[in-house]
């Protein structure tokens, strides 16, 4: 995954005519489970989580029923292991919401916090590792417990 798209992913949403078509597919998942690895500079981690703390506002107060889809099934982990000295998050999102953008983390809480989005923005856009961003759609071959 290139840096670019990390940085388009990541930029603040323009209005809702601009954004390029192609761009919302890039963030979804195929699979019925989907997996996002989000590399972050170690000294940003605070300020990722925190920006995660208003993504979860976000999808839990929007009248959306697909933001309350996105929010039910999409867990985040911290990693002790980090990856390449960053810190590593781990999405895990099961189920997925089909056809949902698990990349516009800006346009997620702009929807419900326009007038906050600009600063968070400002806050987070340096936290992110260039080309530190991975994606895996996954299906299930068997549970083993079952």
């Amino acid at each position: 995954v290139g840096a670019a798209r990390v940085a388009a992913a990541q930029t603040p949403p323009a209005p809702a005519a601009a954004q390029p078509a192609a761009a919302a597919s890039e963030a979804t998942f195929a699979g019925s489970v989907g997996i996002l690895l989000v590399q972050i500079k170690p000294d940003q981690a605070a300020a990722y989580e925190g920006l995660l703390t208003k993504l979860k506002e976000s999808l839990t107060k929007s009248d959306k029923p697909d933001r309350k889809t996105m929010a039910a099934g999409w867990k985040v982990y911290k990693s002790a292991d980090g990856m390449n000295g960053n810190t590593l998050y781990v999405h895990i999102v099961d189920p997925v919401a089909k056809e949902q953008n698990y990349l516009e983390t800006y346009k997620l809480i702009s929807e419900v916090f326009p007038s906050e989005v600009q600063d968070l923005y400002a806050k987070t856009k340096d936290a992110f590792v260039p080309g530190g961003l991975g994606r895996l759609n996954l299906t299930l071959v068997t549970a083993l417990g079952q």
